[in-house]
């Protein structure tokens, strides 16, 4: 018998919000205005993978590796990759406040 998941989300969603923030304390974070995931555009602060290495260029564009869920679920392979072509973006290397944990 086959059941059906009761965790499907979309791949992509052209009007997802900020759903969820969570405290940190003294992580290396980006602050974004207008930055893109999966057909979205949104603000915020977020906590990066991997302090400014998480930061790279791919096929020309800048994007940033982030701690973010998608519709409550985090990636099981790999943390998102935020586009931040049109961006503002300011470097936050020892932040302490809330972050964007989670956009749906």
């Amino acid at each position: 018998m086959n059941t059906i998941s009761t965790n499907v989300f979309p791949n992509t969603c052209s009007n997802a919000k900020v759903k969820k923030l969570k405290r940190v304390q003294d992580v290396y974070a980006l602050e974004v205005k207008n930055a893109r995931y999966r057909g979205t555009t949104f603000s915020g602060v977020l906590e990066l993978t991997n302090g400014s290495d998480s930061i790279r260029k791919f096929k020309g564009f800048y994007r940033a590796n982030a701690k973010l869920a998608w519709f409550g679920q985090e990636l099981k392979k790999r943390n998102p990759f935020i586009n931040l072509t049109g961006a503002e973006v300011t470097l936050l290397p020892c932040y302490t406040g809330n972050v964007v944990a989670s956009l749906g």
